[in-house]
């Protein structure tokens, strides 16, 4: 695949999963002030009670048409510690995705790095070229510029996506999202 195309698709999945990590963010921040709220309403402590009426301002004030679908049917992450299981089934999915939108942005900067690698090398190259020509050497003529040089440059690194380990990596967090949800 030439290195511009798939700069081109990286990008496009590093875009989509920056947006995906902005709304899990989202997810993960309304499940804990649900769950904070819950936790402090029967509290005798003026610190607590205070917290209590910080996240029961937060929910009013974010409690319009939208999102109001969303805080009654997200769940409340459970901070008092008996139910082990239902936190992390609050918690699994959201961090599996982070996880996979993590290696979809890492995947593009590094693609990016190496590609301003190539054309600092190349741009570098034809500085040399010129000097040589500058000072009498004769070297092979050259017509290629840097951007004809970089469109016509491929990449055989497969995608994180397309190696065994991503596609293991996938199915494990496809599976711990299942089981967390109790899809049967």
């Amino acid at each position: 695949m030439k290195l511009k195309q798939k700069m081109k698709n990286t990008g496009r999945n590093s875009r989509i999963a920056y947006l995906m990590t902005l709304l899990t963010l989202g997810y993960l921040l309304m499940t804990s002030v649900k769950g904070a709220y819950f936790q402090t309403s029967e509290s005798s402590y003026s610190l607590v009670q205070n917290i209590h009426i910080m996240m029961g301002w937060a929910i009013t004030h974010s409690y319009f048409f939208p999102i109001n679908l969303i805080w009654n049917n997200i769940p409340a992450i459970p901070f008092d510690g008996q139910n082990l299981f239902l936190f992390f089934k609050i918690i699994a999915p959201p961090i599996a995705v982070l996880f996979v939108c993590a290696l979809f942005i890492v995947e593009h900067r590094l693609l990016k790095e190496k590609f301003q690698d190539l054309r600092h090398e190349i741009k570098r190259e034809i500085a040399l070229r010129d000097m040589r020509k500058d000072a009498g050497i004769e070297s092979i003529p050259e017509s290629a510029t840097v951007d004809v040089i970089i469109s016509n440059a491929t990449t055989k690194d497969p995608s994180w996506h397309d190696t065994w380990w991503g596609r293991v990596g996938i199915g494990v967090t496809v599976a711990i999202v299942v089981a967390a949800i109790g899809i049967k």
